[in-house]
């Protein structure tokens, strides 16, 4: 990676461990965390709680965070901290089609395939082993845990976040922020925000939650 192109990971938590893991302590040069949750932070990186602070060391970002919520607020403050989204991690294992497009900031977990013609929005994690059909997209911010099958032409709006698992029938759209939950097969599209569980899937309204995270 060209040594101008300094990497911070934002989250100190579960995903950001994995992140280190995958990619090596050696791709990042610092990370950031909420004040609140520093003393049970575990990543062996400099670890920063002020973004200024951090625009001082890092030139780029990736978010480790899975909550679409507090990811599109970091990433404002980030781009007014002066940081850009990190070009895309991808791990050798990933098998991508030429023709298939990722967006910066995203992740390309172990043994993921992404057929022809794909676009992958900014700031995604394509967990391992998760499987893309051709002509399929996804927006920002979209997260697909391990072992996801997405068929052909599916469309998934921004902030998706789809658990290990579970299988999207062609054609079909998934409306922004929506869930759909661990095992459940999709065979119908799913509004935005809504929630999609069991095999069929059925739609159920979303559980509420408040962010959590706070920024200085």
């Amino acid at each position: 990676m060209n040594s101008s192109v300094k990497i911070a990971l934002i989250g100190s938590g579960a995903l950001a461990l994995e992140l280190l893991e995958m990619f090596g302590r050696e791709r990042f040069v610092a990370a950031y965390c909420d004040p609140q949750f520093v003393a049970a932070a575990r990543i062996d990186l400099p670890l920063h709680t002020s973004l200024s602070a951090l625009a001082q060391v890092a030139t780029h970002y990736v978010l480790a965070l899975a909550d679409a919520a507090d990811r599109t607020r970091l990433e404002q403050a980030l781009q007014s901290a002066g940081m850009q989204p990190a070009p895309a991690l991808i791990l050798p294992s990933a098998v991508l089609s030429p023709s298939a497009t990722i967006g910066a900031g995203s992740v390309i977990g172990h043994g993921v395939q992404i057929g022809s013609r794909c676009r992958v929005g900014q700031h995604n994690f394509v967990m391992h082993h998760t499987v893309m059909g051709h002509d399929s997209c996804t927006g920002d911010h979209v997260v697909l845990c391990p072992g996801v099958f997405v068929s052909g032409y599916v469309t998934l709006e921004n902030a998706v976040t789809v658990q290990a698992n579970a299988a999207l029938a062609k054609g079909i759209t998934i409306g922004e922020a929506a869930l759909i939950a661990q095992g459940a097969s999709c065979f119908r599209s799913v509004p935005a925000g809504m929630q999609a569980i069991g095999n069929p899937a059925r739609i159920i309204p979303p559980a509420s939650q408040a962010p959590i995270w706070e920024i200085s």
